[in-house]
C-alpha cells in the first residue's frame, strides 16, 4: 500500500490532543491496523500532553524545529528527529521555531 498525502483532505484541527493553535491533519486509519498521521503545525502551534493507550507513536520530524515533551523529560528536536512514544507513556511536541513545523506519525495498534 503506498499512502498520498498530497491527495488526501486536510482537516483544521484546534487545540489537537488539548494543545495551542490550529494544526492541518492529514490522516490514514485502519482500524485493524492504527494509523498515519501527517500534521503541519504552524509557529506557536503545540500537541497538548496525552498518554498512548491501545498503541504506540512513533513521530518524524520532516521540517521546522521545536521541543518534546516525554513524560517528565524535554527534548528538542528538529527536521530529521525521530520520537517514540511507548503505550502507557505520555508526550506533546511544541513548534518553538519561526517556520511551519511537519510532522509524520505512525500509530500501530497494540495486539
Amino acid at each position: 500500500m503506498v499512502l498520498d498525502f498530497e491527495k488526501m483532505p486536510v482537516t483544521p484541527m484546534e487545540h489537537f490532543k488539548g494543545g495551542e493553535g490550529t494544526l492541518d491533519v492529514r490522516k490514514f486509519d485502519d482500524p485493524a491496523m492504527g494509523a498515519v498521521v501527517r500534521l503541519t503545525m504552524p509557529a506557536g502551534s503545540t500537541i497538548g500532553m496525552h498518554t498512548h493507550v491501545g498503541n504506540c507513536e512513533v513521530v518524524y520530524v520532516l521540517a521546522g524545529s521545536g521541543v518534546c515533551y516525554y513524560d517528565d523529560t524535554v527534548y528538542p528536536v528538529k527536521a530529521g528527529s525521530i520520537v517514540y512514544c511507548p503505550e502507557h507513556h505520555a508526550h506533546s511536541i511544541c513548534n518553538t521555531g519561526e517556520e511551519v513545523m511537519e510532522l509524520l506519525g505512525v500509530l500501530p495498534k497494540s495486539v
